[in-house]
């Protein structure tokens, strides 16, 4: 199971090193570590393969569940997990990226919102 809850831990804590960060208002600190939580979903979810477990993985996740995002569709078709036919793995990155940001800002907003 991916610890992403320890990863939005790793990246407020990270944060909260840099100079100023904890006299910033939520808004504020959200901004400030945008930049890191997107880095971890784009290493998360780069290859089709990844994504592909990610969904399996998070799917039933609760804050997954939450945010109302849902599985892929029953039809939507891989080739050889080489990559998704009609929409060039648009859907399949899409849902993976969601999921992930779904865990994750659940888990920031804990530690944000102290």
């Amino acid at each position: 199971m991916l610890h992403l809850e320890k990863a939005a831990a790793v990246i407020y804590q990270q944060a909260a090193k840099r100079p100023g960060f904890e006299d910033l208002n939520a808004d504020e600190k959200w901004h400030e570590i945008a930049v890191d939580k997107d880095r971890v979903i784009k290493t998360l979810t780069h290859k089709w393969k990844g994504c592909i477990s990610l969904i399996a993985e998070l799917k039933e996740h609760p804050d997954v569940t939450a945010a109302g995002i849902t599985d892929l569709p029953e039809n939507y078709r891989l080739e050889k997990l080489e990559g998704p036919k009609a929409d060039d793995g648009k859907l399949l990155e899409d849902t993976a990226r969601a999921m992930v940001a779904a865990v994750l800002d659940a888990a920031l907003a804990q530690h944000i919102h102290k």
